[in-house]
């Protein structure tokens, strides 16, 4: 039967596979670390927008810094703030609408 592979063609197509397998999974090993990297990188890069923005929100209360836009950004803070703590006593109480809490 001419249809036939033989042994020796069959074990280098399996050499092939097993080849093609372990090269397709460094390269995925290699986008996993890439990814996490990156990942990493953006949680890094938060953290640090987060403690630059407590650090100018103290220097702003402080009254060293006075520029317009960060004394705009912290007064929307304490506005946030002050609603967040209207609304945990909102849940405190029993609930009712968070949303739009109102003074006790």
């Amino acid at each position: 039967m001419a249809d036939k592979t033989s042994g020796a063609e069959l074990g280098e197509l399996f050499g092939k596979f097993i080849s093609r397998a372990q090269t397709e999974a460094q390269r995925a090993a290699k986008f996993g670390r890439d990814s996490l990297a990156l990942r990493q990188l953006r949680a890094d890069r938060d953290t640090m927008l987060v403690k630059l923005g407590k650090e100018v929100r103290q220097l702003v209360e402080a009254g060293e810094v006075n520029h317009p836009g960060l004394v705009r950004g912290v007064a929307r803070i304490a506005e946030f703030e002050e609603k967040i703590r209207q609304a945990e006593q909102t849940v405190a109480r029993g609930g009712g609408d968070v949303t739009e809490p109102t003074d006790p």
